[in-house]
């Protein structure tokens, strides 16, 4: 428990405070509701298992080659919110990606652009305040208001250290109002929220977070990161302690949010380290490096292929969770890389069926091949 934490359910007394009792009626008074507005599509409403997939605007170009009939939705990732609640870079969004959305819209995918902030400074400063809280709402509102074709808001949210009552309560006021001006103002649009596997510094409210948002992209990947002390499967579906799906999937329900409001996150790339030994999980000696499955040569052009790195040093599998590594002896010593293919893949798939979740999140589309877009074909059909 972090120190000075207050009793579970108190409101704080800080900047947030009237935000939040206003977003805690606004829920109240949306739960009780019947009727109203359309409802956006979403894996719970869609009656089948939901596929969707990320953008990332530094793979340029390689959304030519997105398999989009296998796509429900196609997430654009990041306009990056500032510290003051403006979105700071939009990293060429909408311009720029302007020719993706239409051919997305052409052949009938969603298109959703997300809202994203990775500095726990602009975390903590945001969300302290009524003011700034205010401002990224509408900032992100605006995002549809440019391009009403779009169908909602994805967030992404990542802080890894402590935060304090008043930010972890400002950020859930965040979400409830924007949650209530984006449904009073375009019905039938979605909010979905990404969720991060482990919360060890308690900086978000999940429980509520799952009541607000229509669905959330519960984080499947880096259980192993780059600075991880050892190496290993970047998502396990089991096995390796709690550092598997199912440990995680059960963490969210305890949280009382429904399955089928759960889509798994879905790496197709890998990480690779400099380690002390060819033993499988062996001890790490350094930073690790992202090592997409594949990807088109003007994409991270410095960084190896998992699928060629394993196709040179001869892939392996480890038997627990059937994830593929490879370990190669290079001049400055061993490297051993974990990543997933079409087989691993396999696994997470059957998993989100029988476990009855409502489906998957591929990070990032511009990483897979035709192998991968084969199998997530045969594991959802009907799309």
């Amino acid at each position: 428990m972090r120190a000075g934490s207050r009793r579970a359910g108190s409101i704080p007394a800080g900047p947030s405070r009237g935000l939040l009792l206003a977003a805690c009626a606004a829920l109240s008074s949306a739960c009780a509701a019947g009727g109203g507005p359309p409802s956006p599509i979403t894996p719970a409403s869609a009656g089948d298992f939901f596929v969707t997939g990320y953008h990332p605007y530094w793979a340029g170009t390689s959304w030519t080659g997105y398999p989009l009939d296998i796509l429900d939705e196609l997430f654009f990732f990041e306009a990056e919110a500032g510290a003051d609640g403006t979105l700071a870079d939009l990293n060429g969004w909408p311009m720029a990606w302007e020719p993706m959305v239409d051919r997305a819209l052409e052949e009938g995918v969603r298109v959703i652009p997300t809202v994203s902030m990775h500095d726990p400074d602009a975390f903590e400063a945001v969300f302290t305040d009524a003011g700034r809280i205010d401002r990224l709402v509408e900032s992100s509102l605006g995002l549809l208001s440019a391009r009403p074709q779009l169908a909602g808001i994805h967030l992404d949210f990542e802080v890894f250290q402590p935060v304090s009552m008043d930010a972890r309560d400002g950020f859930t006021a965040f979400v409830a109002l924007l949650a209530e001006r984006l449904r009073a103002r375009y019905p039938g649009k979605s909010l979905s929220v990404f969720a991060l596997a482990f919360d060890d510094d308690d900086a978000y409210n999940e429980r509520t977070l799952g009541v607000l948002a229509d669905y959330l992209v519960v984080q499947g990947y880096d259980y192993f990161s780059m600075g991880s002390e050892t190496a290993g499967p970047l998502g396990a579906t089991e096995g390796w302690g709690r550092l598997n799906w199912d440990y995680v999937v059960d963490r969210f329900e305890s949280f009382g949010v429904p399955r089928k409001k759960i889509v798994m996150g879905v790496p197709l790339y890998g990480y690779e380290w400099p380690v002390e030994s060819s033993e499988m999980g062996a001890a790490v000696r350094g930073m690790g490096r992202t090592i997409p499955y594949t990807a088109a040569d003007d994409v991270l052009p410095d960084e190896p292929r998992a699928r060629a790195r394993a196709a040179q040093a001869g892939a392996r599998r480890d038997p627990e969770s059937g994830v593929p590594w490879y370990a190669l002896e290079t001049r400055e010593g061993w490297v051993q890389g974990w990543y997933d293919d079409p087989e691993s893949l396999r696994r997470k798939y059957d998993f989100v069926r029988s476990r009855g979740l409502g489906g998957i999140a591929l990070f990032p589309l511009a990483y897979g091949d035709e192998a991968v877009w084969a199998g997530v074909r045969e594991a959802f059909p009907g799309r």
